[in-house]
């Protein structure tokens, strides 16, 4: 089972045992891939941050092909995560439903705003 440290902040990594690392090291190493490809789409749109990079980007393969993979390596990091947390005990299931509330709550009040 997870060990959580630093005050709820984030799990010890070297407490899982071999199957739960790989599921949750495989989970997080595809969401962060996931979010680079995410990155390259918003270059695409208009955002916060200005107008979009190029002025036919939205037709361009390469676009397209980042959008694929961001819906594709979300979806395995997903299936990980689920399988992770299947396996762990009561006490973890809830700490990812706290922090999933939280995160709800912030990305209301904060991310609402943007």
């Amino acid at each position: 089972m997870a060990k959580i440290t630093h005050r709820g902040s984030w799990i010890q990594i070297s407490s899982l045992n071999k199957e739960d690392k790989k599921n949750y090291l495989t989970s997080i190493t595809l969401f962060i891939v996931g979010a680079f490809f995410w990155g390259i789409h918003l270059t695409s749109v208009d955002g916060i941050l200005g107008p979009k990079l190029e002025e036919d980007a939205t037709n361009s393969p390469m676009y397209h092909a980042a959008r694929a993979l961001v819906i594709i390596l979300w979806a395995a990091a997903a299936f990980y995560q689920n399988k992770f947390i299947k396996k762990q005990d009561e006490f973890m299931q809830r700490y990812y439903l706290y922090l999933g509330a939280w995160g709800g709550i912030g990305f209301i009040s904060f991310g609402m705003l943007l």
